[in-house]
């Protein structure tokens, strides 16, 4: 007759190994389970790629580069600076698109200055942008909705002369826009309805803004609607008084700069618009600074 004591010990070596039993098996159903999680985003990645490379059914408005055009060799160019020199800090990939517009500027002076090129160019990334946001790549997106803005400031600032400087405000927001932000900033852009679906789907979303507070306790995000600004210089938002005051410090020369950047084009603006009045009434003796003499 087997005793009470050899009985328990007999039970809890079998209670033990049905315990390790049933690990393994978890072990081994879970094992089996992250082999098919791994192959099926394998499969979404392929699926992704296969995707990519076939031709967008809708071009937004985009008309090709015709083969060899210089415009194409721009946009080359462009990128390969771009992604050389980004990193995953938004000041990084500010840095870097500055550095991609350098390097464009110093090789294709005619491109930037030519309105009709530059439409066609700003065309084509509104065209990638758009395809981004409808494969499900946002991040990417992003970059090239920061590519068409400091694209457009650069012409403004620098080209048409209508504003004193590169609003970097725009570019920090965009490069970490919400979903609404992105949507909208191609939406109102493109000519076709490509994104009409898309924007129903994240018009809900919180407009979602960038605090220049690099310390700022919310992470630099906060409801675009309750953010203040620098009085002084206007390209500068905070999330609160506080993060302002806290990063006065590494404002104090930038918001110097842009305040003397906006006092000085605001005084050639009042003289511009000073010499057209006079030369609309006849009263001004040269109507340019070509030297043209007005007739009257």
């Amino acid at each position: 007759m087997v005793s009470r004591k050899k009985a328990k010990g007999k039970a809890r070596k079998a209670a033990k190994a049905k315990k390790e039993e049933e690990e393994e098996d978890y072990s081994a159903a879970a094992a089996q389970q992250r082999e098919q999680e791994g192959a099926l985003e394998a499969q979404m990645q392929m699926q992704r790629l296969i995707i990519d490379s076939l031709p967008s059914p809708c071009k937004h408005g985009f008309d090709p580069f015709p083969e060899g055009d210089v415009c194409s060799r721009f946009v080359r160019l462009y990128l390969e600076t771009l992604f050389a020199g980004a990193g995953n800090k938004v000041r990084n990939k500010i840095d870097a698109i500055f550095k991609a517009v350098d390097a464009v500027d110093k090789k294709y002076p005619e491109v930037i200055y030519d309105s009709s090129k530059m439409k066609r160019i700003l065309s084509y990334f509104l065209s990638v942008g758009t395809d981004h946001i409808l494969n499900g790549h946002d991040d990417a997106a992003r970059i090239t909705a920061a590519v068409i803005v400091v694209f457009k400031e650069c012409i403004a600032s620098n080209v048409n002369k209508t504003k004193a400087g590169v609003d970097t405000q725009k570019l920090m927001e965009i490069l970490i826009a919400d979903d609404h932000t992105l949507v909208s900033f191609f939406r109102k852009r493109i000519t076709c309805s490509c994104l009409d679906k898309k924007h129903k789907e994240v018009k809900s979303i919180k407009k979602m803004g960038y605090c220049n507070n690099d310390k700022c306790p919310l992470g630099g995000k906060v409801e675009r609607s309750k953010m203040v600004y620098c009085t002084r210089c206007s390209v500068a938002y905070y999330c609160s008084r506080d993060c302002q005051e806290a990063a006065w410090s590494d404002h104090r020369e930038i918001c110097k700069k842009r305040a003397e950047e906006n006092a000085k084009f605001e005084q050639e603006m009042r003289i511009r618009d000073q010499k057209e009045i006079q030369c609309n009434r006849g009263d001004f003796d040269y109507c340019n600074e070509g030297g043209s003499r007005h007739v009257g």
